[in-house]
């Protein structure tokens, strides 16, 4: 392999983040709710809003459904009414679908992720599963509740007993930790995998791909693997274009110049299918290839588009990147303010390297430009283009998926 390959791929190999679907099955509702719950789940609200009108009188399970309805197209006031009066009543999916509410501060009440712990337990205690799910999610993120590794396992292996693919997957992922005396499971973690990833979960699809290509948990299969990928990246997920990327930049490298060029360029066009979808650890790869000039052109300017937009979402090597170049206009004009910006953010998320050059920097600007920098530093909020993670709680939150 030549040096020059060797450098790219020493910078493009990265991990990758992760994103989610929505289960769309009604099983795990009463017969009587399951139309209605299906059309709500498929997008039909409005044919699952007069089904669950039709069922409400003496039904507080459907009162909390039909309250989920009308929050979503923004009746706050009747769906916080409805879904607390089923929860008072005793109904699981009223106290399931009022812990939602506080655990995303939704229809006007403030968020309080304890009260939603609470709320969670109370549904889960009676078997509902979503609420198991969600609970076990609060224990394993430590929101609301003390982080407990093993009590996220509980629940989360309640939830799993049924089948359900989010807690399978959600499972595998808690399984994939390890805190304390609990060890992490690598092998039953690859097996939930595949088992929510053969119930269509893409992002489970992703995790078992990822662990057949590394050998982690399961037996090593590189074409399993960009089997899986690839399905995963076909609906919806861009972080199995990454780890396709991540794949192809793996390839041993041959005495065959072009084929190590095509080998180059096969990674580069799918770190650029997930760049495009907005994963920060792609786009500083496509950023490196261009800045490179390799597998294309080299074009700083587009280097800087890509590592600004990973910088955005907080990616500290991006920012290091986006400051150095601002610094020493690299692509362009100079921007020391907005480049020592940079910088601090970067140093402040833990880049290594950041430190020596910030200092650096410090000694070519102003006092005044520096507190300017400081105070953008200071007001920054990283600005993330897609999920972060797909084991989180709340309905069609910014952040996660509905356990719905």
């Amino acid at each position: 392999m030549t040096v020059r390959r060797w450098a790219l791929l020493a910078a493009l190999l990265g991990a990758s983040n992760a994103a989610s679907a929505q289960q769309r099955s009604a099983a795990d509702v009463a017969p009587a709710l399951q139309p209605a719950v299906s059309a709500y789940r498929t997008g039909d609200r409005a044919a699952a809003e007069t089904a669950f009108r039709a069922l409400v009188p003496g039904n507080a399970d459907a009162e909390a459904w039909l309250g989920a309805v009308l929050l979503d197209r923004g009746a706050d006031r009747e769906a916080l009414r409805l879904i607390q009066r089923a929860a008072d009543a005793g109904s699981a999916e009223g106290a399931h679908r009022l812990a939602l509410i506080y655990a995303d501060g939704l229809a006007g009440v403030a968020r309080d992720e304890a009260k939603a712990a609470v709320l969670f337990e109370k549904a889960a205690v009676t078997g509902h599963v979503r609420a198991q799910i969600n609970l076990g999610i609060l224990y394993l993120s430590g929101r609301g509740v003390p982080r407990d590794l093993a009590q996220a396992r509980a629940w989360l292996e309640k939830a799993a007993a049924s089948d359900d693919p989010q807690a399978l997957y959600t499972l595998g992922r808690a399984l994939s930790e390890s805190m304390g005396q609990a060890a992490a499971d690598p092998v039953r973690a690859a097996d939930l995998y595949r088992r929510a990833a053969e119930k269509g979960h893409m992002l489970a699809a992703l995790r078992y791909g990822l662990a057949l290509a590394d050998g982690a948990g399961v037996k090593q299969d590189l074409v399993a693997a960009q089997r899986w990928l690839t399905q995963a990246q076909q609906r919806g997920i861009p972080e199995a274009a990454l780890a396709l990327g991540d794949m192809a930049a793996r390839t041993p490298a041959s005495r065959d110049k072009a084929a190590n060029e095509k080998v180059v360029k096969a990674a580069l066009a799918w770190y650029e299918i997930a760049a495009a979808g907005g994963v920060p650890s792609a786009q500083f790869k496509v950023a490196n290839a261009y800045f490179a000039g390799v597998g294309v052109a080299r074009d700083p300017a587009q280097a800087l588009l890509w590592y600004t937009r990973a910088a955005q979402q907080g990616l500290p090597q991006a920012q290091h990147a986006v400051g150095i170049m601002l610094t020493g206009g690299v692509a362009g004009a100079k921007d020391p303010v907005e480049g020592y910006k940079w910088l601090l953010l970067a140093e402040r998320g833990g880049h290594p390297d950041t430190r020596v050059v910030r200092e650096k920097a410090a000694e070519q600007i102003s006092a005044t430009d520096r507190q300017r920098a400081e105070a953008l530093a200071q007001s920054f909020v990283a600005t993330l283009e897609r999920p972060i993670d797909g084991s989180g709680v709340g309905p069609a939150s910014a952040s996660t998926p509905p356990n719905r």
